[in-house]
């Protein structure tokens, strides 16, 4: 977990409890409760002191349907909602092993609205806690607006079908003393199954280098895309002295 060596003076609310003479401890992120069992969807919302009574939420979503094969690639969504404060940090906790592929964020912005944008170059890692988090001046929450982190992750080769990973979530809200919130685990889960067929194809044809037959310039949406093509693209990616080490030792 990390540690701030500065936190802005609470407002509001949270100013008045202060003086008042009722303490609260600093420097420390607050845990939620988190769902037992787990889901492909999850939200813990947080009301205390600390929020001046007041709702921030962490929602997390595996995008698809939850699974994803050794190898293979899944994507988390974790959203941060509240009462109006500034977010100036969102993370991500991930399962052990897995490595980012891509990032991008929605945010409220002054000309355009709520938008997406790829910050894939922006994110920052935590290998100790096996997060990412995207860090800001301040994201505003107001009027409904909402920050969102959409993460893509490569799955270990050597993941286990049948395996419920649980990931986690986190945020900083600014203005309070306590501003941190993680909920680590959240319950929101990935479940490892089975490449199908055409993912045990792209796995071995990787090996021979050809590239995967779902992502780069050999897509598999290149066939409709641009048929006329795509056998000429299929030829210039692949690696003929493999391929034909690889068949001579088959």
């Amino acid at each position: 977990m990390r540690s701030r060596t500065t936190r802005s003076v609470a407002t509001g609310a949270a100013a008045l409890l202060i003086a008042s003479g009722m303490t609260v401890g600093t420097g420390a992120a607050i845990a939620g409760a988190a769902p037992a069992a787990c889901a492909t969807t999850q939200t813990v919302t947080f009301n205390d002191i600390n929020t001046a009574w007041t709702n921030y939420t962490l929602h997390k979503e595996v995008v698809g349907d939850g699974t994803a094969a050794p190898g293979g690639t899944v994507t988390f969504r974790t959203t941060v909602s509240g009462a109006g404060a500034l977010i100036d940090r969102i993370e991500d906790y991930h399962p052990e092993g897995f490595e980012l592929v891509q990032a991008r964020e929605s945010v409220w912005k002054l000309i355009g609205g709520q938008e997406w944008s790829t910050v894939t170059d922006d994110v920052r890692s935590d290998s100790a806690t096996n997060s990412v988090y995207k860090e800001s001046a301040g994201w505003t929450t107001a009027g409904n607006a909402h920050i969102t982190l959409e993460t893509t992750y490569r799955v270990p080769a050597d993941a286990t079908p049948g395996e419920e990973l649980n990931t986690g979530a986190g945020m900083s809200i600014l203005g309070f003393i306590n501003g941190d919130r993680v909920a680590n685990p959240i319950g929101t889960c990935v479940t490892i199954r089975e490449p199908n067929p055409v993912e045990s194809v792209t796995g071995s044809l990787d090996g021979l280098g050809l590239g995967s037959l779902t992502t780069g310039s050999t897509a598999l949406g290149d066939i409709g895309a641009n048929p006329a093509t795509f056998s000429a693209d299929l030829i210039n990616g692949l690696d003929l002295g493999q391929l034909i080490g690889g068949l001579a030792g088959s």
